[in-house]
C-alpha cells in the first residue's frame, strides 16, 4: 500500500531522492537493493517522477565529480559474483526511468551516459533494444 501523501512528500523533496540515489552506491548489497526498489516505486507512481530522478542524479553525481549515473554503472559493472537481484533491480530501475521519459532528447541525453557500461552488459544491450522498440 503506498500512502499519497508520503509520496508527495517525496516528490517535493529533491533531498529524498538525493539521498536514495546515493545509497545505490552503497557497499551493502542490501542497502543498495532497498534503495533501487524504492526508487523503481517512485518512478512507478507517476511518470513525471522520471525526470525528478534523473535531477536529482545529476545533482549527486555533479557534487561527486563523477559521469551521471555512475552508482547505477557501479552495480552493473561489479564482476565478483554480484547478487543477480541488484542487476535486475538496476536494469529495472533503468528501464522504467527510460520508458517514462517525455521525449527523445531525453532519452538520448540518459543513454548516452549509460552506454559505455550497457553495451559491454548483455543484459543492457537487451535493455537498450527493448526501450528503443518503444519509441
Amino acid at each position: 500500500m503506498l500512502f499519497v501523501d508520503g509520496m508527495n512528500g517525496v516528490i517535493h523533496h529533491p533531498e529524498t531522492l538525493q539521498w536514495l540515489y546515493t545509497l545505490t552506491g552503497s557497499v551493502s548489497h542490501l542497502l543498495v537493493k532497498t534503495a533501487l526498489k524504492l526508487l523503481i516505486v517512485f518512478v512507478e507512481y507517476a511518470e513525471s517522477n522520471s525526470p525528478l530522478l534523473i535531477g536529482a542524479v545529476t545533482t549527486v553525481d555533479a557534487k561527486r565529480g563523477v559521469k551521471p549515473w555512475t552508482n547505477l554503472m557501479d552495480v552493473l559493472e561489479e564482476k565478483n559474483g554480484a547478487d543477480t537481484e541488484l542487476l535486475v533491480f538496476t536494469m529495472t530501475l533503468i528501464n522504467k526511468i527510460l520508458a517514462a521519459l517525455p521525449d527523445q532528447d531525453s532519452f538520448y541525453d540518459v543513454t548516452d551516459c549509460l552506454e559505455p557500461v550497457l553495451c559491454l552488459c548483455p543484459l543492457g544491450v537487451l535493455l537498450l533494444v527493448s526501450v528503443l522498440c518503444l519509441l
